[in-house]
């Protein structure tokens, strides 16, 4: 469960909890320092993946350039990587100005979307834990931008718009 409040028009205010280091706890498969990954994808070597689990396992990599990596095609490999015991969510982060990070993200499962939440959080934890952000930074994908502050030992809190893609009404008497 999270802690939401309605901050206002179509924005809303998330308690995130806090994030995961322990290799065990991302998951992953065997020991590995989580702040220094690398991961061979079709005869390219990524790099300096950071691993956090915030409520789901993620990996992030920051590159000069997130939007050159093809998603579609690596997306799936790291995703379902060995190293990861239970799938991982992929982002190409990029840092673009003082605590300002861009982002495209391949969601486990899912594929590549406009945005993700909790990405948003693993990359500004990753970013401060490696000294290239403050606590308070402003993440942008292609939905849109979302503003992550993480307190020192304490809960990851996420503010942005949210937005209804889809309303679905379920008639529980005919099930």
């Amino acid at each position: 469960l999270l802690d939401a409040n309605i901050t206002g028009d179509l924005t809303v205010k998330l308690k995130m909890g806090k994030p995961l280091f322990n290799w065990d706890e991302i998951p992953l498969t065997k020991k590995l320092d989580n702040k220094n990954i690398t991961i061979n994808i079709n005869g390219e070597k990524l790099v300096e993946g950071f691993c956090v689990n915030v409520g789901n396992p993620h990996i992030i990599f920051f590159v000069e350039d997130c939007f050159s990596y093809n998603l579609k095609t690596i997306g799936p490999k790291i995703e379902n990587h060995e190293i990861f015991a239970e799938k991982v969510n992929v982002s190409f982060a990029k840092i673009s100005r003082e605590n300002h990070i861009y982002v495209n993200v391949w969601e486990r499962g899912t594929g590549i979307t406009k945005a993700c939440g909790s990405a948003a959080c693993a990359i500004a934890v990753a970013a401060y834990k490696l000294n290239l952000t403050d606590r308070k930074v402003l993440v942008s994908f292609r939905g849109g931008d979302l503003k992550i502050v993480w307190k020192e030992d304490d809960d990851i809190i996420m503010t942005g718009p949210y937005e209804i893609e889809e309303a679905v009404e379920i008639n529980l008497m005919e099930l």
